[in-house]
């Protein structure tokens, strides 16, 4: 009980006195405890929730004095008395199963925390610890609270989902980029991810190339404007209704500004024409599949036609056979 005053009165907390503006009495201190340091009703004796078996915090407290019992020596003096001494079996707290009301078992508060665990029983005076015993005890302790946190920890940091494979020029796992050149041979960029799959729709494939072309811009600007470098990009998609999208840098556009241009306009008349050709390959195409269409109406009607008059020959050998009294052959 001493033991349990002296851990709760350091666990309170006072607060600092001060004068009312009115008077000039003081107040007194407000004294306030903790949830754990509050007294557990449901145990006999109401021993302290940091101490009581119904807490996460009390059952790891019993844990560790049942280990510490059970790693405690025998005194000398037990040793030479033996187990003669019944008086001072009584005064070292027993292992009992935890009690569930006051009115079956009214024991003191010490005995009513000790959890119902299977931890190994305490050897009595004079009685050698065992290596059985040792064993036990040594799992228990392997088994704490931090060891447990530890455990679920580092099952939750493990990864469900291994690691794709970094691409670097030892390891090209998504290969090259294709088209590039330096000067006029092949340049060799390593692709950092795989391609993407092409999109059909044409709302979405328009507001795909918007948005990526306005990003690769802006980078290309930066990149002129941290280096210095001569740099000239221009696209256009397929379906386009406008005029091409081109960018020079300030270094490009200051040291040759006819030559940039003339890059830009012919870049425009290649995609403008480019459009226009897969126009015309489309118009031709169409009219392609109209003068199949027509092709195939024409071939109807004479089927059609010639399925009529195969139908006039049958009716009329029909009657010229009822005529003459010959029989179908």
């Amino acid at each position: 009980m001493a033991k349990q005053r002296a851990a709760k009165a350091s666990t309170l907390v006072e607060s600092t006195p001060h004068k009312k503006r009115n008077g000039g009495t003081k107040k007194g201190p407000i004294i306030t405890a903790s949830r754990q340091d509050a007294r557990c009703k449901r145990c006999p004796g109401r021993p302290l929730r940091s101490q009581c078996i119904h807490t996460k915090k009390g059952q790891q407290y019993i844990a560790e004095q049942q280990a510490l019992q059970s790693l405690r020596e025998p005194s000398v003096d037990a040793m030479e008395r033996g187990s003669a001494s019944a008086s001072e079996n009584d005064e070292r707290p027993e292992i009992s199963a935890p009690l569930t009301g006051p009115e079956d078992h009214p024991t003191s508060s010490a005995s009513a925390t000790v959890p119902s665990t299977t931890f190994p029983s305490i050897s009595a005076p004079g009685t050698p610890t065992s290596s059985s015993l040792l064993q036990e005890t040594a799992s228990i302790l392997s088994m704490t609270s931090s060891s447990l946190a530890q455990l679920t920890l580092r099952t939750r940091t493990t990864p469900s989902h291994p690691k794709p494979p970094r691409t670097s020029a030892q390891n090209p796992y998504h290969g090259y980029v294709q088209g590039a050149l330096r000067g006029t041979e092949v340049y060799q960029i390593v692709r950092g991810h795989s391609l993407p799959s092409p999109i059909s729709e044409n709302t979405r494939l328009v507001k795909q190339f918007t948005n990526s072309i306005n990003a690769i811009v802006e980078k290309c600007e930066g990149l002129s404007k941290q280096t210095g470098c001569w740099l000239f990009i221009g696209a256009q998609h397929a379906t386009a209704r406008s005029g091409a999208i081109s960018y020079a840098s300030p270094r490009l556009r200051r040291d040759a500004a006819a030559q940039a241009g003339n890059i830009g306009t012919q870049f425009s008349s290649i995609t403008r024409n480019l459009i226009q050709a897969r126009i015309q390959d489309n118009v031709n195409l169409q009219q392609q599949l109209e003068e199949s269409r027509r092709h195939a109406e024409e071939m109807e009607h004479a089927i059609a036609a010639e399925r009529d008059s195969q139908r006039l020959l049958s009716q009329q050998l029909a009657r010229y056979q009822e005529l003459h009294g010959l029989l179908p052959s």
